[in-house]
């Protein structure tokens, strides 16, 4: 809202705008009823939690389930299904909860997984590791690692419950034929070449596509361009290069170390990925 009479702009000044106002309409909220309580493993471990909800419109969003956190921010929540909670929009559209408007007396919550899940677990495809191993192949698969397009989660499992994955790697050994027979002709064709054109990408786009504990400015900054150069670093020369510290120095240390890196590795350098051949 405008006074019918304002100053020139040109005579504005910080704090001066008592001859405006503007009126701020609060976020659509809506209450729903919780469905359900769903977790999820990320490629490092950590266990997220998710609130099945019955279908309400935010704005022209239509919302069916909602973030909660970590498991310790659900218990703080207490959330179970049946309970009714107030549901809004924050920032991007992103739907969070307000508050737990009315809990139901049937307090039935599922257990979540055991926090056996860490950033050197499921590199390797075992029942228990379903959820991360999956979390692994999606994150890869991201424009920042191998860039791999025209695959998502959806297309991980479908090619992880047909091939029956050993690996996060084990794609590489794939046919056209395969990949043809699994999502047609088109799409595999080009999912084939995405893997193919994989293998010439550069040795540090690898690395963190086997979640190596560093970013990509310390991976550069390091100049390392093998294995073997990694190998020969130790606590000490870690530690000089930018936004490392002692944790860190030796989280990256224990990673190098572990015997599942260690394997991929080694299959890696059998498929001539650049870095790894001795």
């Amino acid at each position: 809202m405008r006074t019918g009479k304002e100053p020139q702009a040109r005579y504005w000044l910080p704090g001066q705008g008592d001859w405006l106002a503007a009126w701020k309409y609060p976020p659509v909220a809506r209450v729903s009823e919780v469905t359900g309580i769903q977790f999820s493993v990320g490629k490092s471990g950590k266990i997220a939690v998710v609130a099945l909800l019955a279908p309400v419109m935010l704005d022209d969003k239509r919302v069916q389930r909602v973030n909660i956190g970590s498991v310790r921010r659900w218990n703080e929540w207490d959330i179970a299904p049946g309970d009714q909670i107030l549901v809004s929009l924050a920032g991007q559209g992103i739907p969070r909860i307000d508050e737990v408007v009315w809990r139901s007396t049937q307090r039935s919550k599922p257990v979540p997984p055991e926090g056996r899940f860490n950033s050197l677990t499921c590199f390797y495809a075992t029942a228990e590791c379903q959820e991360q191993f999956v979390a692994r192949l999606v994150w890869l698969g991201a424009n920042e690692v191998l860039g791999l397009e025209g695959i998502g989660e959806a297309g991980w499992r479908e090619l992880h419950q047909v091939y029956r994955f050993e690996h996060i790697f084990s794609w590489l050994g794939l046919t056209q034929e395969q990949l043809q027979s699994t999502f047609g002709i088109s799409k595999g064709e080009k999912l084939w070449h995405q893997f193919n054109l994989s293998r010439d990408l550069p040795f540090t786009r690898w690395v963190i596509a086997m979640g190596i504990p560093l970013t990509q400015a310390t991976l550069n900054a390091s100049r390392d361009g093998s294995w073997q150069q990694l190998q020969e670093r130790d606590e000490q020369s870690w530690r000089q290069l930018p936004f490392m510290g002692e944790q860190r120095a030796r989280q990256v240390i224990q990673w190098l170390e572990d015997r599942e890196v260690t394997a991929l590795s080694n299959w890696l350098a059998a498929q001539r990925i650049a870095g790894f051949m001795p």
